[in-house]
């Protein structure tokens, strides 16, 4: 099914075309119980994070219409980098990830958006890749890798005006993957999807079997509403992934999407 097929399946849904009726949708239910998520965070290719920060938005509600219940949701890693929290409720779920001396990470993922939720807890596992892989020292001044952290900074610091600016410097500059990636991150905090895409496409063609900018690629084409890219990158990065919660997020999502091309049949 093409991108705008798929598009065109939830554009009643997501536009609303005026009317008051709601639509109904497999699995859509009128009032979203509340569910457990929980999940672990690890640094890239290292042990888990006792010291990150997790926070939620809700970009759709079920079935892809508006969202109306609480969106944003913060918890804090544990022992052994585990997380959990119980609220969220069924959608379209944007994750922000921190911790201090890494860079953030930012997962789009549908939970129970078009199915009704499993019994057990929604499961994730998530990497952070720290500061002195993507720039070894802080990185040379003047370097792309010292750029890229002083763009980290403007982020995190607020300053959205100069990050986005940053950004679009750091498109010309010579990044290796994990970089590319990190720069990717950045641009989907600031809610830039289709220019985080261009990074993660970059960092995928240099480094085709590492299952992040697959996963990057994923999230920012949710975002964009792009459900026929980021199917395929769901199972890009499955594929190429050795950790099992990984795995079954991931097969979670494709399952969510599969039924969006389901209704688009019908």
């Amino acid at each position: 099914m093409s991108r705008a097929m798929l598009t065109t399946v939830l554009f009643v849904v997501l536009v609303g075309a005026g009317s008051s009726a709601a639509l109904e949708f497999p699995g859509q239910a009128t009032a979203p119980p509340p569910m457990r998520l929980k999940g672990q965070v690890v640094a890239e290719g290292g042990g888990p994070i006792t010291t990150a920060r997790l926070k939620t938005d809700a970009l759709r509600g079920p079935g892809g219409e508006q969202f109306a219940g609480q969106r944003v949701f913060n918890t804090r890693t544990g022992k052994n980098g585990d997380w959990s929290l119980i609220g969220p409720t069924r959608g379209l779920w944007l994750f922000e990830i921190t911790a201090p001396d890494h860079v953030p990470h930012v997962v789009v993922v549908p939970i129970a958006w078009m199915l009704q939720p499993e019994m057990a807890p929604w499961e994730s596992y998530f990497s952070l890749l720290p500061r002195e892989r993507v720039a070894p020292g802080g990185g040379e001044p003047g370097s792309a890798a010292r750029r890229l952290i002083e763009t980290v900074d403007l982020v995190q610091a607020g300053n959205g005006a100069a990050a986005r600016e940053a950004l679009r410097q750091l498109v010309e500059l010579p990044l290796d993957a994990p970089a590319l990636c990190a720069a990717g991150d950045l641009a989907l905090l600031l809610r830039e999807p289709a220019i985080g895409r261009k990074f993660f496409d970059l960092a995928a063609a240099a480094s085709p079997k590492w299952p992040r900018p697959q996963l990057g690629i994923a999230s920012a084409s949710m975002m964009l509403f792009d459900f026929d890219r980021a199917i395929k990158a769901y199972a890009g990065a499955r594929s190429d992934s050795a950790d099992k919660r990984f795995e079954r997020m991931l097969s979670s999502a494709i399952r969510e999407l599969q039924q969006i091309q389901t209704i688009g049949k019908h």
